[in-house]
């Protein structure tokens, strides 16, 4: 066997290797898909059936109020489900927290800001509209300076959990895990407009599409799939550096700046 052959060979079962994962990420995803359209549509037929909800537009007054109560309602359940999946308590790094709160909202926030601009550009219509505390004309929220830190926090515990649980080992690689980060987020989008319905009679974000009955939509998962790679390359690479909070800091500040102080503009 000559040398092109033997290596030929040796690379055939890596092929074969990398196109079985991408089924099984297929299959996994296709099912998650179904899942989710059979939980968004049981709760819009709950949420307008029998708790008859009909979704009316937040107060500015209460916008403050809302953004507190999000905060308390959702920070132990972001921490409990890491710890879940790990089978353990889970102590994370302040500094680490601090370096994913601010990737979280700097990449979350900024995506925002131009995500719906480039729908509105492509098809003549928004991904989606904010409905409380909506800035930028609706397509980022100010209560996203303590949601996109929030899950920030969420995905630092989640990271922890896959490097520390062996069985959890097939979502290592910056891939998977801005694959993970496309499908939890959408499910989160999920859980906090249930929240904001139900606690607030109002959508916290309405997506245009219906497929999913509005709560969240498959035109998201690209974008947030493609938009989360290049956070966590950096959390890749900056995550065992020693300034890694600061940066964390100073990535927060200048998005928060960002979004409020260039708020209006077209």
């Amino acid at each position: 066997m000559t040398a092109n052959e033997l290596a030929t060979a040796a690379t055939r079962p890596l092929a074969s290797g990398r196109a079985g994962r991408l089924l099984a990420w297929g299959a996994a995803l296709g099912v998650a898909y179904g899942l989710t359209w059979l939980l968004t549509r049981a709760l819009w037929t709950l949420l307008t059936g029998p708790l008859g909800i009909t979704p009316t537009p937040l107060p500015d007054a209460r916008r403050v109020l809302y953004t507190v109560c999000f905060g308390i309602f959702f920070a132990p359940l972001l921490y409990l489900l890491p710890c879940a999946l790990a089978r353990r308590w889970l102590r994370p790094d302040v500094r680490t927290v601090l370096l994913y709160a601010g990737t979280a909202y700097f990449f979350g926030c900024g995506l925002e800001m131009v995500m719906d601009r480039a729908f509105i550009f492509a098809l003549g219509r928004p991904c989606y509209l904010y409905h409380v505390w909506p800035i930028h004309h609706g397509h980022t929220s100010g209560s996203g300076v303590v949601m996109w830190p929030l899950y920030g926090f969420f995905v630092c515990l989640l990271h922890q959990a896959i490097r520390e649980q062996p069985r959890l080992s097939f979502l290592e690689g910056d891939w998977a895990r801005a694959g993970l980060l496309a499908v939890d987020a959408m499910l989160l989008e999920v859980a906090a407009n249930l929240f904001t319905l139900v606690g607030f009679g109002t959508w916290l974000f309405r997506y245009h599409a219906p497929d999913l009955h509005h709560f969240t939509t498959v035109e998201a998962f690209p974008i947030y799939l493609l938009g989360g790679y290049p956070g966590v390359r950096l959390l890749h690479a900056m995550e065992a550096h020693p300034r890694r909070g600061r940066l964390g800091v100073v990535l927060g500040v200048v998005i928060g700046v960002a979004a409020f102080a260039l708020d209006g503009v077209p």
